[in-house]
């Protein structure tokens, strides 16, 4: 058993799969270690539900050399929590090879291609976002892309309550999500006309996993400030930011509280514990 990891319950070390203290029990499957539990439950199969291309392969997905630069060289243990199939930060695991990275994510279908990408680093996780398997102030980076987005704001405040638990004194929150005016209203019209499902929120009856939880880059710094964290930047990817027109735009002609409310396709929070 991965020295790192404790058992998400009391915190005690396993043997042979089984919590010394408190008896909690795990599995492991094709190489992905399992750790039961209600939100595991409810967002399993996710990949076969979203019915995305990206999700359908048996491969994984092409690893990104964007999402690297965020996370410190010298972090030894990094979560990427919602990690699918390790895309994100594979290439990191890759560059650096002392550091532990571990894919958390409760789909294991998406987890089970972790294996595929030969990184001995780069350890699949089946478990609850909101109980990790790590002790406390044991990580150095907590980081999500494209999850929080899923999660309620009971769901999601425990999410950054756990995550603050399990970090160190410096340690670094990263969370990149999409903007809720451009998923909710844009990004379907640029789809024929296709709802993203984000009105599920308002029906208290239903377990919704879809895109129901949308914030604005401003909601999102306000709400992981109250649960103890500085932002230290907000990174904002804005519709043809990359031109020269309308990045001459944003930055003379448009105010910012307009282009990163209305604007901005997704954006990165990268925040310290205090």
């Amino acid at each position: 058993m991965d020295k790192n990891i404790v058992c998400p319950k009391c915190k005690g070390d396993f043997n042979n799969f089984k919590c010394n203290q408190c008896g909690y029990e795990i599995e492991e499957t094709n190489g992905v270690i399992i750790f039961p539990s209600s939100l595991v439950s409810t967002f399993d199969g996710y990949s076969l539900h979203a019915g995305l291309e990206q999700y359908m392969s048996e491969e994984p997905n092409v690893a990104s050399d964007y999402y690297p630069r965020y996370i410190d060289d010298n972090a030894s243990i990094v979560l990427d929590i919602g990690g699918g199939d390790g895309m994100a930060l594979a290439n990191f695991a890759k560059s650096n090879c002392s550091a532990n990275v571990y894919v958390v994510d409760a789909d294991i279908k998406n987890l089970s291609k972790v294996s595929k990408r030969n990184i001995d680093n780069l350890k699949p996780l089946n478990c609850s976002a909101t109980s990790l398997p790590f002790k406390d102030k044991s990580v150095d980076v907590v980081f999500t892309l494209f999850m929080v987005e899923h999660m309620y704001d009971y769901q999601y405040s425990d999410f950054l309550f756990e995550a603050k638990r399990v970090l160190k004194d410096d340690g670094k929150l990263i969370i990149a999500t999409d903007s809720d005016f451009y998923d909710k209203w844009v990004h379907p019209l640029f789809n024929r006309l296709r709802t993203s499902k984000f009105l599920e929120k308002y029906n208290c009856e239903k377990v919704a996993i879809d895109h129901h939880n949308l914030k604005s880059p401003f909601q999102t710094k306000k709400f992981v400030e109250r649960h103890g964290f500085f932002v230290q930047d907000v990174r904002l990817h804005l519709i043809s930011g990359k031109r020269l027109f309308a990045a001459l735009m944003y930055e003379i002609f448009i105010p910012k509280i307009f282009y990163q409310k209305f604007l901005s396709t997704m954006f990165v929070v990268i925040a310290r514990k205090i």
